[in-house]
This record gives structure tokens, sequence and C-alpha cells, in this order.
């Protein structure tokens, strides 16, 4: 018998060091995203350890650190785990990917070097209109960096396509104002506008004299008059948010799976359908209704400490602060004077304006007594 040749083993080579980089950031995209997106999840209960940067405060819900430039600052400058990395295995070896601080200061924030730049679109063509540009290298691969951009996807919230009812209506059997968003991708923002967002809006205006020095603000609702509530949301190619825009995103429908239901019904809170089961309603009712923990998550009202980024007050689509918190303006051109959500801790637990679909006026200009909040949303065409 012939003896069988032997087979050769293919020998393979080395990748070169551009690939070999290139192929360990790809791999590192996930974990790269994680720490982006949800910040959150990397704080010990120690919280964060860069005063300077970010800080750390018990009134200030863990949601706020996702997609937030100043908690990525705080990470790679070795506040929130001593040596950052991101680990990735890869052929066989164990990689690490790490920010580099490879952008100038922002004397409004700090001194040093920013692991981070603001970025916003000039020109037509690239897929996202703002977000952070960051640099990242790998510990074992030197000489190599790769510029990325962050896009703050934390920021807002999609509202499905479907039939939408407007304001409270006098008669329960009466449809009232509908209307539908088919063929619209509208994308409402989950939260107030805050001050951090806010002083970045200055800095790319070159206004960095109006940026708000004190970091314990910076969770907090910005609170602009109405004009430049407008231009904020304007600039980054979004809208104040709609009086109708709101209702859609807090009155939880009756047939969520079913787009063109043959009632829509006008809930009076975002979680109980009849307001008088609520704790809003028993309050109204009996007068030494005294608020719980859960209350005042769900609707921060008179009473209650003041808490930011809190997540327990969601809506069914996703959005927070529908009843309680702060006043918001509205945009309405449905009935333009009633362009303020006024419920708010302003006001008792037993007080009218505590119902969806409920509003008053406002001139516009702020007051200390009972400063407005907003909100913006964005269109986008597919």
């Amino acid at each position: 018998m012939r003896p069988r040749p032997v087979p050769i083993a293919r020998v393979q080579r080395p990748a070169t060091p551009d690939k070999l980089f290139t192929q360990v950031i790809r791999a590192a995209g996930p974990s790269i995203l994680s720490l982006w997106r949800e910040g959150d999840r990397f704080i010990s209960k120690g919280g964060t350890q860069c005063q300077d940067e970010i800080l750390y405060q018990k009134e200030v819900g863990k949601s706020y650190y996702q997609c937030n430039p100043h908690f990525w600052q705080c990470y790679w400058q070795g506040g929130v785990t001593a040596s950052p990395s991101l680990s990735v295995d890869l052929f066989g070896q164990t990689f690490h990917v790490i920010a580099t601080p490879a952008f100038p200061a922002i004397p409004a924030f700090a001194p040093g070097p920013r692991y981070y730049s603001l970025f916003r679109r000039r020109e037509p063509g690239f897929p996202h209109q703002y977000g952070y540009i960051v640099e990242l290298s790998v510990r074992e691969i030197p000489g190599h960096t790769q510029s990325i951009l962050l896009a703050d996807s934390c920021r807002d919230t999609y509202l499905p396509q479907r039939i939408y009812g407007y304001a409270k209506v006098k008669d329960k059997r009466s449809e009232g104002f509908i209307w539908d968003n088919f063929e619209r991708h509208l994308f409402l923002d989950r939260f107030y506008v805050t001050n951090r967002q806010v002083n970045e809006w200055y800095l790319l205006l070159g206004e960095p004299k109006k940026v708000t020095q004190e970091r314990k603000y910076w969770a907090r609702p910005a609170l602009l008059p109405r004009k430049e509530q407008e231009s904020y949301c304007a600039f980054y190619g979004k809208r104040l948010l709609e009086a109708k825009l709101f209702d859609a995103a807090t009155m939880s429908p009756s047939e969520p799976k079913n787009p063109l239901p043959q009632k829509v019904p006008r809930p009076e809170t975002p979680w109980q359908r009849d307001h008088s089961r609520s704790f809003l309603g028993m309050a109204r009712i009996n007068p030494d209704y005294q608020l719980t923990p859960l209350d005042c998550q769900l609707a921060q009202v008179e009473g209650c400490p003041e808490r930011h980024f809190t997540s327990d007050s969601a809506t069914w689509m996703g959005i927070h602060h529908a009843l309680g918190f702060y006043p918001e303006s509205l945009m309405n051109f449905i009935e333009p004077s009633l362009n303020l959500k006024a419920s708010s801790r302003f006001y008792p637990a037993a007080s009218p304006w505590h119902e969806l679909g409920v509003r008053t006026s406002w001139n516009g200009e702020q007051e200390s007594k009972r400063p407005v909040a907003f909100r913006c949303y964005e269109e986008v065409e597919k």
C-alpha cells in the first residue's frame, strides 16, 4: 500500500499591529457601549471619587450617570476603579482598552486634559447631529489610537405609532381631540433638560461664562426662559415638547398592541385610570393622608424630598415626571394659552392640578417660587 501523504499544517501568520489593534477595538465595542450607556452599573455603594468632576449625591438617581460625559471623565481619571480599563480576550490573549486624555481642558469644568470632546454636526451627511468624541488605545499595542463618537442614546425614547388623544375631556363619552403619528418617527426626552446639558450648549455657543459652576446643580432641571428653551432645542435639531405629545406619552393606552383602537381613553394618572384609586385621589378624600416613599417616587408633590432622575416615575412608553416634580413648559398649537403642566412639587397631593391633560398658562419668564422645567423632542426622517 502506498503511504498516505501527511497533511502539512498551515501556519497562521500573526496579524500586523494595525490589523490586530482594529480587531481589539471592534471586539471591545460592547464593553465600551456598556460603560457609556450603563455607567450606573459600574458605581459601587461608595459612589464616585472625583469631586472636581461629578458629585455623587443621594438625591440624584443613578440613571443620571448613563451617557454622561462627566462620568466617562471620572471613570478614566480613576474615580470609579483604581485601574480603569476594559478587558478583551482575543486569540488567546487578554488586551486592555483604555481611553486617553487627548483633548484640551475645558476651563469652565476643570483645568486638566479631557477624555472627551464635545461634538455637534456642522455639515450634512453625518448620521449623528451631536455627541462626544473619545480616543481609545490598547496597552498591549502601543502607538495606535482610534477616535470614536459616542452618541447620547440615553436621552430620549420612541413614541409608538398609533392613535392618541389630547387633553382631558369633560364628557367621558366624547372622543375629544384625536390624532395619530403614523409614518412619523418621534423621539421624546425621557427627563427634563438639565443644567449639565445646558452647560454644553453654552460651551458650543462660545459662552463659557454662562456655565453653571456649582456641580451640585448639574443634575437639576435647567430653568431657562421660554425663548431660550426653544433655542436650546433648536440648536440640536429638536423642538420644545408639544402638549399633545406629552399626553400621548403619559396617558396609557387601553390596548397597547392595537394601534387603531375603537376608543381612546383619557386616564387621569399614568398608573391608575381612575384618579380616586391613586394616592393623589386618596389625599383629596382624606386630609390627613400621609405620603409614603413610593408615592413620592411616582409623583414628587409638596412634602416629598426633592430627588432627581428617579426612574420609578416612568410612564407606559418610558418618559418620566408626568405628574408632580416640576412645572413643565409645553408648546401647544391646539390651545396656545394652555402651555404649562402645573402639576408639581409646589402643590399638595390633594391639588386638582395633579391630573393628566390639565394645563394652565405661563408667560415664559422664570419665577423663583415655581420654576419651570422643559424637555425636547425630535422627529427623524427614515
